[in-house]
C-alpha cells in the first residue's frame, strides 16, 4: 500500500482510523476530511482509485455507507494494509471484535469513469454496464459514446454478475468467520427492483465462508443496501 505523508490531512485520517474510534467520530472524521482542502492531484487520485487514497475509496468509504445504512453503534479500526480482514468492528470497548472484509463490484468501470471525469469538464456516463473482465476495446467504445439509457433488467443482470464475481474471488477459507461487504453501483436501478435478484444472490452466497454478507451502494446520500447471507 502507498502510504500518505503523516503530516497531511489524509495521513492524519489514516492514523486515526488505524486505532479504535467510535462510529460517530469515524463519520465525523470522514466528513471533516472531505470538507477540508484537497489538492487537485488528490481529488483526481480518489476518482481514479489510485495512490494513497485508494484504500479510502475502496474500503473506508463503503464501510461508512454500510454503517450509516445499518444505523450501527460501537467502534471501528482499520488495518489499512493487506492483512485479513480489512477492518474490525465491536459494539463497545473490550467487546469481542468482528472482522469485516470489503470488496467492490465493477471496480474497473468505476476506475475508468473516474479517469474520464479527470480528463473532461463535460458530462460523463454514470454507468457503463461492463464487467471487470470485458475487453478494453469495449470499454473504450462505451466511454466514447457518452450517456445512454440502460434497461433495468440489463443492469440487474450485469451488476448481479459483478456481485457474484466478487463472491467467487473471496471464496477462501482464510475469511471464515468474518463478514463481507460488497460495494456495487446500486443507484443504477431503483431500490425496490433489487428484490428481483436477491434470492439468486443469496443462493450464490450460501456456501461462502463468511458469517454474513452485505451489499451496499456507492452513493453518498441516502445509503442503500441489503444482506445476502
Amino acid at each position: 500500500m502507498l502510504l500518505p505523508s503523516p503530516d497531511t490531512s489524509l495521513g492524519h485520517l489514516y492514523a486515526r482510523l488505524s486505532n479504535w474510534i467510535a462510529l460517530d467520530d469515524f463519520e465525523q472524521a470522514l466528513a471533516d476530511y472531505f470538507k477540508g482542502p484537497r489538492s487537485k492531484a488528490e481529488l483526481a487520485d480518489y476518482r481514479a482509485k489510485r495512490g494513497a487514497v485508494k484504500k479510502l475509496r475502496d474500503e473506508v468509504v463503503p464501510v461508512l455507507h454500510h454503517l450509516k445504512f445499518a444505523k450501527a453503534r460501537g467502534e471501528i479500526r482499520f488495518e489499512l494494509n493487506s492483512d485479513v480482514p480489512d477492518c474490525w468492528l465491536r459494539g463497545a470497548s473490550g467487546a469481542v471484535p468482528q472482522g469485516l472484509e470489503i470488496t467492490v463490484a465493477q471496480s474497473r468501470e468505476q476506475q475508468r469513469l473516474g479517469q474520464l471525469m479527470n480528463q473532461t469538464k463535460g458530462m460523463v456516463p454514470g454507468y457503463l454496464g461492463l464487467a471487470d473482465d470485458d475487453p478494453e476495446a469495449l470499454y473504450r467504445e462505451r466511454l466514447a459514446r457518452g450517456r445512454i439509457m440502460h434497461s433495468t433488467e440489463g443492469a440487474l443482470t450485469v451488476i448481479g454478475n459483478g456481485i457474484k464475481s466478487c463472491l467467487r474471488k473471496k471464496n477462501h477459507s482464510k475469511y471464515t468467520g468474518h463478514d463481507l461487504l460488497i460495494e456495487a453501483p446500486l443507484l443504477s436501478v431503483p431500490n425496490e427492483r433489487w428484490i428481483r435478484i436477491e434470492d439468486d444472490l443469496r443462493t450464490a452466497a450460501s456456501a461462502m465462508p463468511f458469517r454474513k454478507i452485505h451489499v451496499i451502494g456507492d452513493q453518498d446520500r441516502s445509503p442503500f443496501g441489503f444482506r445476502i447471507k
